[in-house]
């Protein structure tokens, strides 16, 4: 992440960033606001002895990012995230046909380019088979529980409907 490359891959996505953060704040504003914070503690260097160009480019809330480029993902479960954080999982290529499957709700969701999935994917095992009809990429953002650990922050709730009600009126 300290490469020119780097720096040029996070300018690049800083809209998909932006775009992921407002459909987390929809969907976990106290996720969102975590992270945040997490993000910005990060920024001021306190924690990491020196100021990395990298991190004062990154646009995510997350504090971490994986490209899954034409590759199976079997079932599983994230074991370094925390039980209440979703991993946001954005959904790109030409493929025609993908399912993003969670076995043990029984749940199989069409996942076509465009389309986003949020999981607690510490808790739920979940995964991509197969796909048809082109590449496939998946942006998988996640948040370490690690990174929360040693900023002493305190892990979100899971959204209720309370997080909503707000929106009824």
């Amino acid at each position: 992440m300290r490469t020119p490359e780097a720096t040029e891959f996070l300018r690049i996505t800083e809209d998909l960033e932006i775009v992921c953060n407002a459909i987390t704040a929809a969907i976990a504003p106290e996720l969102y606001e975590s992270a945040q914070l997490a993000i910005q503690q990060l920024k001021q260097g306190e924690e990491l002895n020196s100021i990395w160009d990298c991190v004062q480019n990154w646009a995510s809330a997350y504090s971490g990012m994986s490209l899954i480029v034409n590759r199976v993902t079997p079932p599983h479960r994230d074991p370094g995230g925390a039980f209440s954080v979703y991993d946001l999982l954005i959904s790109g290529g030409t493929h025609t046909h993908c399912s993003f499957d969670v076995r043990e709700i029984g749940a199989h969701f069409s996942y076509l380019p465009g389309t986003v999935v949020g999981v607690c994917g510490k808790v739920l095992r979940h995964g991509v088979d197969s796909w048809d009809g082109g590449e496939r990429i998946c942006a998988a953002h996640f948040i370490r529980d690690a990174v929360h650990n040693r900023l002493n922050l305190p892990r979100p709730s899971l959204p209720s409907l309370r997080d909503y009600l707000c929106y009824t009126e």
